[in-house]
């Protein structure tokens, strides 16, 4: 950007306001779109920039409270940015895509501060991988560590909450659902959907509204039955509280009892590639990702060529049940 631009940029309504370095806005998302719009990058560059700078601002207020440029901090940046990688652990977001939104907020606070913003490495400073990311060990909660959960949230049951997390914990475990999914399943039509059909259809909460069908165990009927004893509405949550209040109830008893939600997904997960091709899911056996099929195929006493077959129709079907629809996501779960 010539000084000319970056005095002009900085100028703006500076008479009517300092907030966000009198760039010209006192909105927050506003200013960065102009720094954005300022940039001497591509117009389709520029976009781009607008609409990541968006998705770090809307963050940024919701678990900050952040409204003007002035107050962030490389620490905020870098909170984001482990948000993102927890993301990429999930098998939402490629690690490619995360460092670029890193630093598309770099790039605007670059801008807006005029070159007074001290840069944060989305690799160095947020830990987001540089490659595709594959987990080196397994995310899933052990068994062991999920029954000590569910005994110390039975212990409290007078708080209607802890009852709630415990059907919410057995739900993702047994059916493989996202928090959000298990949060707004209607337990009592799942349950009579499981038993005429053997499946239950999950819609509410998907990514993109994408509807599938997961193949329901006696173990997920179980759950089902169990939620559907404690249900009071149309959804697992409260009829006197909203999704985000609950949400933010669920998660705190989760950070007190020091467990992850997500990791009940993993535990299906493993559990379904253990069940469709009988043997270990790849994570749970130190096998190296190259080495694996051939590890497959000694295990199943069976041919390379059958092997691959096996593990990738395995791959193809959890990549349904999970909604993920993309293979690569799959092997975070399993390795």
């Amino acid at each position: 950007m010539t000084d000319e631009k970056q005095t002009r940029l900085h100028r703006g309504n500076h008479s009517k306001s300092i907030r966000n370095f009198g760039i010209g806005s006192r909105n927050l998302l506003r200013a960065g779109k102009i720094c954005s719009q300022q940039s001497e990058k591509s117009f389709s560059t520029r976009g781009t920039l607008a609409d990541r700078w968006t998705v770090f601002a809307k963050w940024l207020g919701a678990e900050y409270r952040i409204g003007k440029m002035e107050n962030i901090t490389p620490d905020h940046l870098i909170a984001y940015g482990r948000h993102l990688n927890s993301r990429i652990e999930q098998g939402e977001l490629k690690p490619s895509t995360a460092q670029l939104y890193v630093s598309a907020v770099n790039s605007v606070l670059i801008t807006a501060t005029a070159g007074n913003w001290k840069t944060v490495s989305p690799t160095k400073d947020c830990g987001i991988p540089k490659r595709k990311y594959l987990p080196e060990s397994s995310k899933a909660l052990p068994q062991s560590q999920h029954d000590q959960v569910i005994a110390e949230l039975a212990e409290q049951t007078e708080e209607p909450l802890d009852q709630r997390v415990i059907v919410l914990l057995n739900l993702q475990r047994t059916l493989g659902l996202r928090f959000k999914e298990s949060a707004l399943l209607d337990a009592r039509q799942a349950l009579l959907q499981a038993g005429k059909t053997g499946t239950v259809s999950i819609l509410t909460g998907t990514k993109g509204g994408k509807r599938r069908d997961v193949p329901v165990s006696s173990e997920a009927k179980l759950a089902l039955k169990q939620a559907a004893n404690i249900q009071d509405g149309r959804s697992m949550i409260p009829t006197d509280m909203s999704y985000v209040k609950f949400r933010e109830a669920c998660y705190a008893k989760a950070q007190q009892l020091q467990f992850n939600f997500h990791a009940q997904r993993h535990h299906y997960a493993q559990q379904r590639y253990h069940e469709l091709t009988g043997a270990p899911a790849p994570i749970n056996t130190g096998i190296p990702r190259k080495d694996w099929l051939n590890y497959l195929a000694s295990f199943l006493n069976v041919g390379s060529a059958t092997a691959e077959a096996i593990d990738h129709k395995a791959r193809l079907q959890l990549s349904t049940e999970l909604g993920h629809n993309r293979l690569e996501v799959v092997s975070v779960y399993i390795g």
